[in-house]
């Protein structure tokens, strides 16, 4: 019990809370004086809780257990073994590049969306998604913060780039471990509401993934949750200012000018939200808009590294958070996004595509 209440006050304090209600010096006070666990029971309302009321006795009738069914856990051995060290070693180290800080609610709705993706999809218990991400989190953090040096992180601080680089890389490494061929069923510990001052306690809930959902689409949907979530808190946040994302109509399949002035605005809009130093879309205007490849520039993005080190490990599902939302966006326009690619050139990220 101990363990659980320390692994999640270390890892998921920041994607738990609503993120109107984060602030860098409030995230810092509630991280101090209250256990995550209870700010869970208070602030977060799992979507599973809601749907599933089988308990631990229920469990036990049905002859479950969480080693038989639940995706194997990570251990403190294996997320620094020898072949983790070595792709370490391999891995290119960070760059030391001038990184305006990021808007903190836009920190943690990139954090907080990827996070909720994963736990509607029920993929695994989030007690040991907690756990593991603490644990490649903790392998991890002296390695990427030595090769910074020495005053160049604070840790904690999701709106520092350098911090969001590393813990947004941990979150994708554990994403990408637990979304490869999950269990369709498994237990969860889900904290139960308990009194001011009582020690907190568990109940094990069965979860049951839709059985229409292969796994094989696990990745896919991920992207459309998390491309989803960030264009619609977008849209809540800048949809009645003169920054507004210019409005496509659903199914309308606009022109690649028209599509076009939408991803820039997109991309303004993740610029000033300090996710880069600067980003720039254009496009390679064909016969159609079939024919034509658009392309979105980032310099000295936040997740410059962390990019990198994802698709370095060949990770199922990485941070490419732009071509997320560019791809919720295609859908709503009537479109699919095809041909996509992320890559690095220097403090470049480079994102194009096409669509159908």
């Amino acid at each position: 019990m101990r363990v659980l209440i320390v692994y999640a006050l270390t890892a998921v304090l920041f994607i738990c809370n609503d993120a109107a209600a984060f602030s860098t010096k409030s995230l810092a006070k509630k991280h101090a004086m209250q256990p995550t666990t209870q700010l869970m029971m208070k602030q977060h309302i799992s979507r599973r809780r809601l749907m599933i009321s089988t308990i631990s006795s229920i469990s036990a009738s049905a002859g479950l257990s969480q080693s038989a069914l639940a995706a194997p856990p990570l251990t403190a051995e294996e997320a620094d073994n020898f072949q983790a060290r070595l792709e370490r070693g391999l891995r290119s180290k960070p760059a030391r590049v001038l990184r305006q800080r990021m808007n903190i609610d836009f920190a943690v709705l990139l954090m907080r969306s990827s996070y909720n993706a994963v736990d509607e999809l029920d993929i695994v218990a989030m007690d040991q998604f907690q756990k593991d991400f603490f644990l490649i989190r903790q392998a991890e953090y002296q390695y990427y913060s030595d090769s910074l040096g020495v005053g160049a992180m604070q840790q904690g601080d999701l709106a520092d780039p350098n911090y969001f680089d590393f813990i947004s890389f941990a979150q994708y490494a554990t994403i990408s471990r637990e979304i490869v061929n999950p269990p369709a069923v498994f237990e969860e510990q889900q904290p139960v509401e308990v009194g001011e001052g009582q020690p907190q306690k568990f109940d094990a809930v069965v979860v049951r993934r839709d059985p229409a959902i292969k796994n094989t689409d696990l990745p896919r949907i991920h992207t459309e949750i998390v491309g989803n979530a960030i264009l619609d808190k977008l849209i809540e946040k800048f949809g009645e200012t003169a920054s507004a994302i210019p409005t496509i109509e659903p199914g309308s399949r606009p022109d690649a000018v028209t599509f076009l002035a939408a991803i820039k605005q997109m991309v303004n809009l993740f610029t000033l939200s300090g996710f880069a130093w600067e980003g720039g879309a254009s496009m390679v205007q064909g016969s159609s808009i079939k024919d034509t490849q658009f392309s979105i520039i980032f310099t000295s993005p936040a997740t410059l590294w962390s990019g990198q080190s994802l698709a370095a490990k060949k990770a199922v599902v990485t941070n490419d958070f732009a071509l997320k939302t560019v791809k919720a966006m295609a859908t709503r326009a009537g479109y699919k996004v095809v041909k996509d690619s992320v890559n690095y050139k220097g403090n470049q990220e480079i994102t194009t595509f096409s669509v159908v």
